[in-house]
């Protein structure tokens, strides 16, 4: 297939290199245009905007920070929709919420086009070894169109339900897991102000109830002293905001999710936006 590909951060850079090493004719757009080069040299072409990124293409693929941003790259005179073909698909793969997704998937298939709302999980692994989780919003028609695409950058891949129950799910997994991460941070730096050995909560924790994802990572990152992100400080605070804003908007108490809210914003504002969100286990024992 023909695929824009627009967002060439942490994630989108590798997952557009999957696509490309699947076979499929991509076109890249970055506002910082030196992040294109890597894609290039893949053998991918260069738009000058996301308007010439859609325009032509069977698919583009947006994949950006934050709700302000999936705006910017698809509305107006030079966004992705305004190139949008008829019959052509709209895929927006960042974590944003779902009134955003409802929003920009009206217009897309006012225009004529389809749209999917198809957040990821699975880190920047995930996206460099297409072993991504991929959760989609859609009319059942453009999910499955898409699905070549998804393949080839993703292991797991669901139809969650209409669009904008995408970003609904996601919502409530970077729910789950942020505040995972949070607790499993302030055990691992209890264990370690009580003197127990790194080495040994390794051992054990991984291999108690205790288990998770989010316990892997903190070892993993702890021990090593990586901080780069990985996974920031700053995209996980608004993932936890919109997750609670979320709640409000439907009524629904999140009796742990604010208080969190706060002490991870905290952080953020003590200047560790741009680190991995595990940093939050080094704020604890600094």
């Amino acid at each position: 297939m023909e695929v824009g590909f627009i967002g060439l951060g942490v994630m989108g850079r590798y997952m557009a290199a999957n696509l490309v090493r699947a076979g499929h004719k991509v076109t890249v757009y970055n506002r910082t245009a030196a992040r294109s080069a890597e894609l290039q040299a893949l053998g991918a072409g260069v738009a000058a905007s996301p308007r010439e990124a859609a325009a032509g293409r069977d698919a583009v693929i947006t994949i950006v920070t934050d709700d302000e941003a999936v705006r910017a790259v698809s509305e107006g005179p030079d966004g992705a929709i305004a190139g949008l073909g008829a019959g052509a698909l709209l895929i927006d793969m960042s974590t944003v919420s779902p009134a955003t997704a409802r929003r920009i998937g009206e217009a897309a298939l006012a225009r004529g086009g389809g749209y999917l709302d198809a957040p990821v999980t699975g880190g920047d692994i995930g996206a460099r070894d297409a072993t991504l989780t991929i959760m989609a919003g859609a009319q059942a028609g453009d999910f499955a169109r898409a699905l070549p695409l998804l393949q080839a950058m993703g292991k797991r891949i669901v139809h969650i339900g209409d669009i904008g129950q995408g970003q609904t799910m996601k919502l409530v997994a970077n729910l789950v897991s942020g505040l995972t991460l949070m607790v499993a941070a302030e055990g691992i730096a209890l264990g370690l102000r009580l003197g127990l050995p790194l080495a040994l909560l390794d051992e054990v924790l991984p291999n108690s109830s205790a288990q998770s994802f989010e316990v892997r990572k903190l070892m993993d990152r702890y021990g090593d002293d990586m901080w780069q992100p990985g996974f920031s400080v700053r995209n996980r605070l608004k993932d936890l905001r919109l997750a609670v804003e979320m709640a409000g908007a439907a009524g629904v108490e999140l009796p742990l999710a604010g208080p969190a809210l706060a002490r991870y914003g905290a952080h953020a504002e003590a200047g560790a936006g741009d680190l991995d969100e595990s940093s939050y286990l080094r704020r604890l024992l600094d």
